[in-house]
């Protein structure tokens, strides 16, 4: 007869079976998972609060420099539109100012022609003391022109002064003729009229009848009280 094997040793109650001696613990598997979010939050923060990098800091320099340029560029702009335009408007009076001038002197010009076609003119005198006298009739003529002129001359305008002068210095020479010819009646003396120069040494009767073509009749006249 045979014996039967003996029963297995029977366990302490304070030992336990595992569930599944193939699985980790749940416990060792949260503590993993738990320092992984740890290190990533850390890394986060670090990053947060990390200095900008040079390539950054370069970047943002150039985008600046771009801005400021931008706005250097635009005020110049500006600038020299605002100076273009207030310059327009002075060349456009400036213009609009020497094109009246001219229109007062050409009626000036044909002004004086209406008074000197009123007179009788020195050559058709019979002796030097009625020459005289027509010619100082052919002055006072003149003179409302001399003061249209003297009206509308502007005070810092060189060619405007050179105007009125070469038409006084024409009258000059007129007048001095005459006072020769008024010699001449008393004492004989031969009188001669000299024609005007300005200070270059150019004459004074072709500058004027250049200037203004309604004035150019009545410059000639002028020009030849001897005749």
């Amino acid at each position: 007869m045979t014996t039967p094997p003996p029963p297995p040793y029977p366990r302490s109650p304070d030992e336990t079976e595992p569930d599944n001696l193939d699985n980790e613990p749940a416990e060792s598997v949260d503590a993993t998972d738990a320092d992984t979010e740890a290190e990533a939050g850390t890394a986060v923060e670090a990053d947060s609060g990390a200095e900008p990098q040079p390539d950054n800091l370069d970047k943002r320099r150039q985008r600046w420099l771009i801005i400021g340029a931008v706005v250097v560029a635009v005020v110049v702009v500006i600038g020299a539109c605002t100076g273009i335009g207030i310059g327009a408007v002075r060349l456009v009076d400036a213009a609009s100012d020497g094109g009246h001038r001219l229109l007062r002197v050409d009626d000036a010009c044909q002004a004086l022609e209406v008074r000197l076609n009123r007179v009788a003119p020195p050559g058709a005198a019979s002796d030097p003391r009625e020459r005289a006298t027509a010619i100082g009739n052919e002055n006072a003529a003149v003179k409302p022109f001399l003061d249209e002129l003297t009206a509308g001359r502007r005070d810092n305008d060189r060619d405007d002064h050179r105007l009125l002068g070469e038409w006084t210095q024409l009258v000059d020479a007129r007048t001095a003729y005459a006072d020769a010819l008024g010699r001449q009646a008393s004492t004989g003396a031969p009188a001669f009229f000299v024609a005007p120069r300005n200070d270059r040494g150019n004459a004074v009767v072709e500058r004027l009848e250049d200037r203004h073509d309604d004035c150019a009749a009545s410059v000639r006249r002028l020009a030849a009280p001897d005749l």
